[in-house]
Formats: structure tokens, C-alpha cells, sequence
């Protein structure tokens, strides 16, 4: 992901939106963005043929959903994102051609695994954990954005390009929740998972990712207190992991040890209770 990993978990930096449809919308459209007007909060706005810039402007709005017939897409202040595996495909290329992949390595992860991913983000590391714990594991990602867990949850069921031909099926494996991973974490039973991860803010933007200067303003920042990890090692069955920029301050803050390394990142582990 993308901001810096704080001390402690704080509120999301947001955005003020409304949601909206593409200019000729079917009813199923209509009925598609009031429903989600209604389960995120966000007021829905009729589009008729105004232009995006003007909505936004009349209703003093950082950006708007807009639910389009196949697709969900977030404007903000002229650009536009859709849900794009990104950083996914050539790690999937990458591991077909039998070549390490640093979470991979990391979460020790094998066919049958379970991974609870505390940090959705854009999805790509839940993509290539259900790629390789296969259709006998399980990976749930939680996001605490509301829009950007509906953006991810419904690309990844819809999204359709099969190269490499692993990716859809990987997608189509991944739970994607809106949900506190603080309050998930507290009501998950123990040993309820092998696997528990996150993946904190960093302070810049390091992976070259379509959308991600948008996610950064979507997505809650702060990195999980020593209380979550306490829950995260009693739900863990195996182990908890966390990514950190170089040189991997939160981590050593935090009581991790450091378990791989690559020139930008580096990742840390502890054991499960």
C-alpha cells in the first residue's frame, strides 16, 4: 500500500464523494447506485448530461463514484480509476516461471494455507496468496474503506482477461471484506488462521500501481498498535507478518524480526501464540 506506517491507527484521510451513474443509465444502473448510496452513506446524485467537473463542483465534492454499465469507476479532480490487478499479473508471470516472490516467501505460504490479509489495498497481495495456497486455501482481505472495498470486491468478480490464465481464477478466490481489521482481529477465534498480514501506509508511493495516488486518499493510514498484534498472533496459528519500507523502523518499534529483504521493502515476523 501506500502512506506512512504511524504509531497508531487513526481515522481515514477520505474523501467527500457522492455517487452517480454514467449519462444514459439503465435502470439496473439507477437502482445500482442507490443501493450503494445507501450502504456506504454517500448521497446519490442524479447525472442527467452534466459533466463531471460540474456535479462535483455543485456539491462541493472531492470526487464521485460512477456506477457505468459493467463497471464501477472513482473520479477524482479529473482522473479516473478502475479496478486493474496492477502489480498482480507479472508477479503471477514471475511465479510461473519459478521465481521467488518476497510475500510469498515471507508468509511461507503452500497449497491449503489460510490467510487473513488485515490490508486489501488494491488487492494484489491477496491475488497472489490465493494464487498460491490454491483452491484448497482461503484468503480474506479487509479494507476499511467502504469504496474502496466495493471498488476491489466487484472488479475482482468481474474482471475477465485471462493472461496469465491463473490471475481470474486467483481473483475469483479472494474474499474481499469491508471491515476494522482491529475489530475483525478481536472477534476471529484462535488459531482461526495460519496466516495473518499487513501491509501499513508507507509515506510514499513505491509500487508502480494505476490509482494508487487515489487509494492513498481512500484507505485508513497508521500501522497496527501492539494491542492488534496481540490479537493477530492469538488468531494466527503460524505466524504474523507485516511489510515496511526500508529500514524497517515500525517493524523493530513493533518487536518484529526482519525475515526478508529487498532494495525498498522489507518483511517481518512473529510467531503465532
Amino acid at each position: 500500500m501506500i502512506e506512512h506506517a504511524a504509531a497508531s491507527r487513526s481515522t481515514p484521510v477520505g474523501l467527500v464523494l457522492a455517487i452517480t451513474t454514467n449519462t444514459r443509465p439503465r435502470a439496473q444502473e439507477r437502482e445500482t447506485a442507490c443501493r450503494i448510496a445507501t450502504e456506504t452513506g454517500y448521497p446519490y446524485l442524479p447525472r442527467a448530461n452534466d459533466a463531471l467537473a460540474k456535479i462535483a463542483e455543485r456539491g462541493g465534492l472531492d470526487g464521485l463514484l460512477i456506477v457505468e454499465r459493467q463497471d464501477l469507476a472513482l473520479w477524482v479532480a479529473g482522473q479516473s480509476f478502475r479496478f486493474h490487478p496492477n502489480m498482480a499479473k507479472p508477479r503471477l508471470l514471475a511465479l510461473r516461471q519459478q521465481n521467488k516472490d518476497a510475500l510469498v516467501d515471507a508468509l511461507q505460504l503452500a497449497p491449503g494455507a489460510s490467510v487473513l490479509d488485515c490490508t486489501c489495498g488494491l488487492g494484489a497481495d491477496a491475488i497472489v496468496s490465493a494464487h498460491t495456497v490454491g483452491p484448497t486455501g482461503r484468503v480474506c482481505a479487509l479494507e476499511a474503506s467502504a469504496i474502496l472495498a466495493l471498488l476491489v470486491k466487484r472488479g475482482m468478480a468481474a474482471y475477465a482477461l485471462d493472461d496469465p490464465p491463473e490471475l481470474v481464477p486467483a481473483m475469483r478466490r479472494v474474499e474481499v471484506r469491508h471491515a476494522d481489521f482491529a475489530k475483525t482481529l478481536r472477534r476471529e477465534a484462535d488459531g482461526a488462521w495460519d496466516i495473518v498480514y499487513f501491509d501499513p501506509m508507507f509515506a510514499e508511493t513505491i509500487d508502480q500501481a494505476t490509482g494508487l495516488d487515489l487509494v492513498r486518499r481512500l484507505a485508513r493510514p497508521g500501522s497496527p498498535t501492539p494491542d492488534d498484534l496481540q490479537e493477530a498472533r492469538r488468531v494466527a496459528r503460524r505466524r504474523v507478518v507485516m511489510k515496511d519500507r526500508q529500514p524497517g523502523g515500525d517493524l523493530t518499534r513493533l518487536g518484529f524480526a526482519i525475515v526478508k529483504e529487498s532494495k525498498r521493502v522489507c518483511y517481518g515476523v512473529l510467531d503465532a501464540y
